[in-house]
């Protein structure tokens, strides 16, 4: 395995909808129209799409391929991003939040305007094709919260799947990027392959599968910034942020235990 970045551009997306949508301001959000002309674009331009639980053969591929992410999905999803996606005929990894699902509380994003996906509507798209991977409970950041609370983060939304779907589930997504090294162990622990993180870039590491790096798309990244954004110099530019900037680090210790 070579030891050097390996450029795949993961792009990470949330809410897709409508311009005219009464909520829009209240999530991050692509509009619709905004997210196909985005994959037009990149498709003229040769890119190919497959899942993260792929990662582990797209290490050694040359070819140009990016992944497509959508986390904290609903029925946006289906109302609006599906409909491009099947037009194009691009897959994608989608994160939903187990607790928005069951009607139970989660944390750190609005929801006004946003309704649940059903547990039928997640099992259709999984039969899709589309790849369906864990986003924990609540939506908190782990980085934050007892460790005993992670574990059950971690576990019991994995098996909530598992058992929902009828199949492993390999891929996590930290949400709110809330991540670190005792983090990744126990999500290794626990049985999950691949794991990205909000960390930008394009260039992943030889050692990186559970802490990948991604691109924030947003309504304005079309054209050149399109480009950039998807390019190995924007990735390399933050492959070497990493380094030297302490946010960018996830090898740090888990810091919050039960009683502190």
């Amino acid at each position: 395995m070579s030891l050097l970045p390996k450029h795949l551009p993961i792009l990470m997306y949330h809410q897709i909808l409508p311009k005219n949508h009464p909520y829009i301001k209240e999530h991050i959000v692509v509009e619709n129209t905004v997210l196909q002309a985005q994959l037009e674009e990149l498709i003229a331009q040769g890119w190919s799409f497959q899942n993260l639980k792929d990662w582990g053969t797209l290490k050694s591929q040359s070819n140009k391929v990016a992944i497509l992410t959508f986390d904290d999905i609903t029925s946006a999803f289906i109302d609006y991003a599906l409909l491009v996606l099947q037009k194009l005929n691009v897959t994608a990894t989608l994160f939903p939040i187990q607790n928005m699902m069951q009607g139970k509380p989660y944390l750190n994003l609005s929801p006004n305007g946003l309704n649940p996906l059903t547990e039928n509507d997640l099992k259709k798209l999984d039969q899709m094709g589309f790849e369906i991977g864990s986003h924990g409970q609540s939506h908190s950041n782990m980085a934050l919260i007892p460790f005993s609370q992670v574990e059950k983060e971690i576990a019991e939304s994995k098996s909530w799947l598992e058992s929902l779907l009828g199949h492993e589930i390999h891929s996590i997504c930290y949400p709110i990027g809330g991540v670190n090294r005792d983090i990744v162990n126990l999500a290794l622990k626990h049985g999950y392959k691949v794991g990205v993180t909000t960390l930008k870039g394009t260039l992943q590491g030889s050692q990186d599968d559970m802490v990948l790096r991604r691109i924030n798309i947003k309504n304005d990244v079309v054209g050149n910034r399109l480009q950039y954004a998807v390019s190995p110099f924007y990735g390399f530019r933050r492959f070497i942020f990493r380094l030297f900037r302490a946010k960018y680090r996830v090898d740090n210790p888990h810091t919050v235990f039960d009683g502190a």
